[in-house]
């Protein structure tokens, strides 16, 4: 099974230190005042949008709850899974706010917060003995 970034991202959550863990958690997912500034959000949108980054921001903490209490490697995969779901409807939600410049300045956000995570995981890689 080919690994993509919600794979990667899950491996990260559960390799780093507690704290380390709770600050990749908020850096995964742009904090809605960054969206909302880089993507000039109305108020209206605001409104909107930030029921749904906190509803995702917990349902990263449960996943991350959920690998770790999987037994096996294929609690695991279902998990994941279940997380690349979440993670698309998240996106689908969100876009659903945005107009069309918008949409593409979130795209562009959610490509540099998956690179930011995946050069933490990669720096957590080098320091482990």
């Amino acid at each position: 099974m080919r690994f993509n970034f919600t794979g990667l991202m899950l491996c990260v959550l559960l390799a780093a230190p507690a704290f380390a863990q709770n600050q990749t958690l908020r850096d995964s997912v742009p904090s809605i005042d960054v969206v909302r500034t880089r993507l000039h959000l109305t108020p209206e949108q605001e409104a909107k949008l930030r029921p749904m980054f906190q509803q995702r921001e917990q349902q990263l903490y449960e996943t991350r709850s959920k690998l770790q209490a999987s037994a096996s490697s294929s609690a695991q995969r279902d998990v994941m899974r279940a997380a690349k779901a979440d993670a698309q409807a998240f996106n689908s939600q969100v876009e659903s706010v945005l107009d069309a410049s918008q949409k593409a300045g979130w795209r562009e956000l959610r490509d540099e917060t998956r690179e930011k995570v995946k050069e933490r995981y990669e720096r957590q890689q080098e320091t482990r003995p």
